[in-house]
């Protein structure tokens, strides 16, 4: 923070402190901005399950409401957190933080608010004609909206019919941290117990709908005939997980297909990878990618929402338009038996991610919004 700015006081809202995307991204924010010097509390509505998410170097509140319609506990206790505390800035991350920072906002409206969009909000909202009316009122009740890539940003707009003088793209920074692969892929083996030798595929993503497990569950099993000593693991907990289980004892691959469950450090699984892959039936910018990439890990994904943000096809990973199966094993099949080319993608992923998605631009622009909103 230079000498003529002011200190910000900082509420970071998200849904529930543990370790998910849109958490993760904004306590990685909240860290920076804590490190320049502002004061930053990290709340999260609801009392995380397991995996608590603490940001150091910030206040870590749970909040400990219900997950209803309305819960006038967490209102309360919310409004008393604002009240106390008299942030310049309320940034919500995720639609239930939204929702509950307006109806405090109109017993008291001391504040700017932000909300920071994370997905396509048309995929998730176009079903319901009452939630889209009630986003729209809240929405009116804000200062600024963000969004984490182009199309997401795009969506919005046009979905809410939300002015675009009040709306804007700070993309996502990544933090590098940097692992031997050599080192990791040999702890790996071990744990799991497969050969050192044998190429490897992670998944990282919460066992839910739209991250699509059955599909990548059949591409393995297509990959698998033509290569068997690959192996997928997948990172994550969710509603699904028992059911993919399931599918994959039926299909007689537990020896080839592993559940790590939740990670906190994601990146050292990156970093013993040989390809990273997603087949999402939707996303933002996937920060997973961006994970991947820093440790110069190219990744395989379907083409959907901002993913052809974060993958250059041909160039820094391989896009998919198709969820078709076999395309999808064919293409992992022709990168994991294509050493030079997979290692070209790769260090073209670490390079295109240093120069935009560094952990320090998205805090400055983070900064710079605050700043031209409170003055």
């Amino acid at each position: 923070m230079s000498n003529n700015k002011k200190q910000i006081k900082i509420l970071q809202l998200v849904t529930s402190r543990q370790f998910r995307g849109a958490e993760v991204s904004a306590s990685e924010l909240s860290f920076e901005l804590s490190k320049r010097g502002h004061q930053v509390f990290f709340a999260g509505l609801y009392k995380p399950n397991t995996n608590e998410l603490n940001v150091p170097g910030c206040i870590n509140i749970d909040l400990n409401g219900k997950k209803k319609t309305i819960d006038f506990f967490l209102i309360w206790r919310l409004f008393r957190l604002v009240t106390k505390q008299q942030p310049d800035i309320i940034q919500a991350n995720g639609s239930d933080t939204l929702k509950y920072i307006v109806f405090v906002s109109l017993f008291s409206k001391k504040f700017k608010i932000v909300y920071r969009n994370i997905s396509m909000v048309s995929f998730w909202v176009k079903k319901n004609h009452w939630k889209l009316q009630f986003n729209k009122w809240l929405l009116r009740k804000i200062d600024f909206v963000t969004s984490v890539g182009d199309s997401s940003l795009n969506d919005f707009i046009s979905f809410y019919s939300f002015p675009s003088s009040k709306a804007k793209v700070i993309r996502r920074g990544i933090p590098y941290f940097e692992y031997d692969k050599n080192t990791e892929k040999i702890k790996l083996a071990n744990e799991f117990n497969f050969n050192y030798s044998d190429k490897l595929l992670i998944h990282i993503g919460q066992f839910s709908q739209e991250k699509n497990h059955s599909f990548l569950i059949k591409a393995f099993e297509c990959l698998h005939k033509k290569d068997p000593t690959c192996r997928l693991i997948l990172i994550g907990e969710g509603t699904l997980q028992t059911e993919i289980k399931k599918i994959v004892k039926e299909k007689n691959l537990q020896s080839h297909i592993f559940f790590a469950g939740h990670q906190t450090d994601v990146q050292k699984y990156l970093a013993a990878s040989d390809l990273f892959v997603l087949c999402s039936l939707v996303e933002g910018v996937p920060g997973v990618i961006l994970e991947a990439a820093i440790q110069k890990v190219p990744s395989l994904a379907s083409n959907v929402g901002g993913v052809n943000e974060v993958i250059r096809n041909g160039f820094s990973g391989v896009l998919i338009d198709d969820n078709n199966a076999d395309e999808f094993a064919n293409e992992i099949h022709q990168l994991l038996t294509n050493d030079p080319e997979r290692i070209r993608l790769g260090l073209n992923a670490f390079e295109f991610v240093k120069g935009h998605f560094s952990i320090q631009k998205c805090a400055t622009d983070f900064e710079d919004l605050y700043y031209s909103l409170i003055d």
